[in-house]
Order: structure tokens, then C-alpha cells, then sequence
């Protein structure tokens, strides 16, 4: 008995094997998953051999059309894990962990860059612990005399310019990595110093920043407001809801600083608008090699120049200093937060001294010069070490100093200061890449720094959500001291490095490593059925 609620009888549902029908000689009935012959001519041809069998063996008469065309290949082709591996946890873990050592090891040779990631991983750590106590300062304190006290004190100003630039570590060595990375391609393959490479650049930049930075902009927009409905949890508002793709722009570092998204954000705004920069400077240099010199002339001009004016013009102090009146407002109404700290143009110069290490240290390995850089290298840090002490320890005196700005001797001595971390970041980095076999270099190539390396850029990126919905959610009046102190900074720590930990493995290594297979032609869309890698 049959009726509209069956299966139609007149269609088949797996289709019937051909095998018998061919075309003329030298073309395949069955053209793979893509028909790229002449639709019309093929299913006149299947027409004509389906009904030739239906005829010979049920004398009935069909129509056919062409839905979907297989080869024996498809048959054949295991089961495609392309988007579905990478978000593998213990895959994505097993490669967090996993470290390998190059053979260019500087315990025997010099120049190993491997030391670099556990200086990374060490001022990640000194980042963390001062953002993570830095907010006590908003909170409706029981003794804020006991604070005042401190910042009071005639060592504080020396102290307070380690806080105010431990940023430019990041700056200096992501110039000079940036150097060694660029130059080590060019001499692999020369011949691809063009645009095309350029964009290639900027796009791995991209799959390897924008993963975890949108999945964290996305939950400070919708989550992050319901983990502190409390009294105090205005003085930690954010504005991703409003102003996020300031952040996605990377230009958050100079748009809209007084209603900030992911307020630490502004750092990898200038960061990578300094690598576009950086990118730049080095295609132009290895086009125009006679050009070198007069490009590291310019890049040192920038560096002590531009602070200058900037401090000169805006009316500003040498540096950003400290005052409880701004730390309330979170720096949104200090002007040297505001028009000179965060400004892509006043970071460059330490940006630049980092990539005119890491052209010294290519000009070194190149020329084999690596016992010579060990034996001169630790007498330039000496030099570089003095000339730090001496300008971070001339703050103590400013308190006492009658200055009016615009003042020629602030800004004269704020570059200076300025472009002492920068140099002596890069003296250090140099310093470590050359050192003979010791245990500081041990101590910094050991894996658990260098995994603590990798996770570097997830921790930066959450750290501002558990900073601040943790101190929205403590108890106040809050009692200011030791104790209380290293206490909430290290629940803080804890859970600021867990879900680092899961928003590397779980959203920056897979996200990041499918763009990249799409951005290397890896994997392709030409399949409409499914993403699948290309044969090389």
C-alpha cells in the first residue's frame, strides 16, 4: 500500500554505479568533486547509458540529472581532522610543553636567543605582580596614611620609574626579535623581499594577536559587568561594550584612553603599529643596503628627539610620576599618561634600540665575531649600568627641584631617561645572546621559563579581567599592608596564570594555527563540503 507519507519510489537514494558508461577515449566519466566539464554534453551521456540499461533489463525509460560527481579518490581520502586537531587540549598542551633546544646552543658557541625567553618570562612575571597591586590604591582603605607614607618617601621617585618603564623591556625585545626574524628569512629566501611578503607578515601578526585579544574583548562587552555587581565596581569599569574596536583597530593606544577597553591593551596597540614601522625600516634597509647607517642615524634621532618634544611642548614632567589624585582617576585625567606614556611615537626609540641590537648581533653571528662580543659586551653594560643608576637616581632630587614647564631641562632630561632603558635593555640582551656557558644562562634557558614565555601574551591579555573583578569583589574598607597585600596578589597570580593557561591552549594555539594554514594556502575552500590541506 503506498501514499504521500513513503519514500518516493521513483527516485533512488544512493544512486547506481556506472562503471559500464565511459566517455571517449581519454576522458573519465567521474570528474572528483568539482564538474568541470560541459554539464550538458555528461548528462546527455549518463542519459543515454542509464536507459540503455534500464531498457535492456526492465524495459522502462528514466530521466537523469547530475546532483554531485565522485571519484575513486574521494573513496579513498582518509578523514579530514583539519579544523577539529588543532583544538585538541592535550595536543595543544603536549605542545606547550614540548622544548627544544637549537643546536646553535650559546652554552658553547655565544649567540643563542633562547635566554631571551626567560628574560621575557621573568618581566611578564614583574608586570603581573605590579598591575596585581597597584588597584589597592582605589580602594576605600582603613589606613591610606600607611600608603602615603611610602610613596612619600625620598626613595619612592627611583623606585616608581622601574614601574613606569618595565614596559619598554617588551618594547626593546620585540624589535629585536623582529630584526633576527626578518633578516633570517631574507637569507633563506632572498628573493621575497616585496609586498607580498610584507602582508604575509603582518597577517601571522594578526592570527597570532587577534584569537585570544577578541575572545577577551568579547567577554569584557557581555561577561565581564556580571562578575562585580558591588559597591565598588564602578571604580573598575570598563568600556569594551562601547569602544572595542578601537582595540581591534590597534589604535586604542591613543583613542579613547579616558573610557579604555582592556585598559593594559594600549600596550599592544603601539606594539603593533611599531611593527608595521620596524617591518618597514628593515625592507627598506635590505633593498638599499648603502642605506643602513643613515636609517640607524634616523632611528636614534627618533629616540631622543621625539620624547623631548613631546615633554617640551605639552608642558609635561620628565616622567610619568606618581600621584594619588590620578591613581584614583585610574590615569584617565593625567596628561602624561594621556599625551606622552602610551604614544607610538615617544615608544619608538626603545622599539628602535632593541632592532639596532638585534643588527649587531646579526652582524656578529655572521661574522663569526661571538668571542670578541663576549669580551666586549660585559665592559659596555658596566658603562650602560652606571648611566641608569645615575639618571633613575637623579628622580629622588625632583621633589625638591623649582622647575616651571615648559621647561628645556625636563625634557632634555626626560629622553635621556627615556632612552636609557631602552639601551640598557639592549646592552642586556646582547649581554646574554654572547655569554659564555654559566648559570645565569642555564637558569634563563630552563623549559620552565620558556613555557612560562609562551604563555606570556594569553596572561597579558586576561590579566586586566582578574585583576579587576577580583578587587571589585573584595571587602572593603580594605586594610593596606604586607600580608594583605602579597595575599590578594597571589590568589591573583594563580588565577590569572589558570586561565592564561586555558586561553592558550584552548583559543591562541588553535584559532591561531587555522589562519595560519589558510593564510599559507594550507588549507583550502574549494571543496563547498568541507576545508581540506592542500596537496603539495
Amino acid at each position: 500500500m503506498t501514499g504521500n507519507r513513503n519514500f518516493p519510489r521513483d527516485h533512488l537514494e544512493r544512486g547506481i554505479c556506472l562503471q559500464e558508461c565511459l566517455l571517449p577515449a581519454g576522458e573519465d566519466l567521474l570528474l572528483g568533486p568539482n564538474i568541470s566539464r560541459d554539464d550538458q554534453r555528461l548528462a546527455h551521456q549518463l542519459d543515454r547509458c542509464v536507459n540503455k540499461a534500464l531498457r535492456r533489463s526492465h524495459d522502462l525509460y528514466a530521466s537523469t540529472s547530475i546532483l554531485h560527481c565522485l571519484s575513486e579518490e574521494d573513496f579513498g581520502r582518509p578523514l579530514n581532522h583539519s579544523l577539529i586537531a588543532p583544538f585538541c587540549l592535550s595536543r595543544n598542551v603536549n605542545q606547550l610543553l614540548t622544548v627544544v633546544t637549537t643546536p646553535n646552543d650559546s652554552a658553547t658557541t655565544g649567540g643563542s636567543l633562547e635566554c631571551l625567553e626567560g628574560l621575557r618570562a621573568i618581566f611578564m612575571l614583574i608586570i603581573l605582580v605590579v598591575h596585581s597591586s597597584l588597584p589597592i590604591i582605589r580602594m576605600p582603605l582603613k589606613n591610606p596614611d600607611e600608603m602615603e607614607l611610602q610613596t612619600n618617601s625620598f626613595i619612592f621617585p627611583f623606585a616608581n620609574s622601574g614601574n613606569t618603564h618595565m614596559i619598554t623591556f617588551f618594547f626593546a625585545i620585540g624589535g629585536m626579535v623582529q630584526v633576527v626574524s626578518f633578516l633570517s628569512s631574507m637569507q633563506r629566501s632572498p628573493e621575497q623581499a616585496g609586498v607580498g611578503f610584507f602582508r604575509w607578515k603582518v597577517l601571522h601578526r594578526l592570527a597570532r594577536l587577534l584569537p585570544a585579544y577578541l575572545f577577551m574583548i568579547f567577554y569584557q562587552a557581555t561577561l565581564f559587568p556580571r562578575t562585580k555587581p558591588t559597591p565598588i565596581a564602578h571604580k573598575f569599569t570598563d568600556y569594551c561594550d562601547r569602544h572595542w574596536w578601537s582595540n581591534v583597530a590597534f589604535i586604542n593606544n591613543f583613542v579613547h584612553l579616558d573610557e579604555p577597553c582592556l585598559k593594559f591593551g594600549w600596550y599592544l596597540g603601539a606594539d603593533f603599529q611599531l611593527f608595521l614601522i620596524g617591518l618597514a625600516i628593515m625592507m627598506f634597509m635590505w633593498r638599499f643596503p648603502r642605506a643602513k647607517s643613515i636609517c640607524v642615524g634616523l632611528m636614534v634621532s627618533v629616540a631622543l628627539v621625539v620624547p623631548a618634544y613631546v615633554i617640551y611642548t605639552e608642558k609635561l614632567d620628565a616622567t610619568m610620576g606618581f600621584h594619588m589624585r590620578h591613581a584614583l582617576t585610574e590615569l584617565r585625567t593625567y596628561n602624561e599618561f594621556l599625551k606622552y606614556y602610551t604614544l607610538t611615537s615617544v615608544n619608538a626609540g626603545t622599539y628602535f634600540f632593541g632592532m639596532i641590537a638585534g643588527l649587531l648581533y646579526h652582524h656578529i653571528s655572521k661574522r663569526n665575531l661571538q668571542q670578541s662580543a663576549r669580551y666586549y659586551t660585559p665592559k659596555l653594560f658596566r658603562l650602560v649600568l652606571v648611566a641608569f643608576l645615575s639618571l633613575n637616581g637623579f628622580l629622588t632630587l625632583f621633589p625638591s627641584l623649582p622647575l616651571t614647564k615648559p621647561s628645556l631641562f625636563l625634557a632634555i632630561f626626560g629622553s635621556a631617561l627615556r632612552a636609557i632603558w631602552g639601551i640598557t635593555h639592549a646592552t642586556l640582551f646582547l649581554l646574554f645572546v654572547f655569554k659564555a656557558k654559566s648559570i645565569a644562562v642555564a637558569f634563563l634557558e630552563h623549559p620552565i621559563l620558556r613555557v612560562l614565555a609562551r604563555l606570556s601574551y594569553s596572561v597579558y591579555v586576561v590579566q586586566y579581567s582578574v585583576i579587576y573583578m577580583i578587587y571589585s569583589n573584595l571587602s572593603v574598607p580594605f586594610t593596606y599592608g604586607a600580608f594583605n597585600s602579597a595575599f590578594v596578589t597571589s590568589a591573583i597570580m594563580f588565577i590569572t596564570f589558570i586561565s592564561g593557561l586555558l586561553l592558550h591552549v584552548a583559543v591562541e594555539l588553535p584559532c591561531g594555527c587555522i589562519l595560519k594554514q589558510i593564510i599559507d594556502g594550507k588549507l583550502s575552500f574549494s571543496n563547498p563540503n568541507s576545508l581540506r590541506p592542500k596537496r603539495s
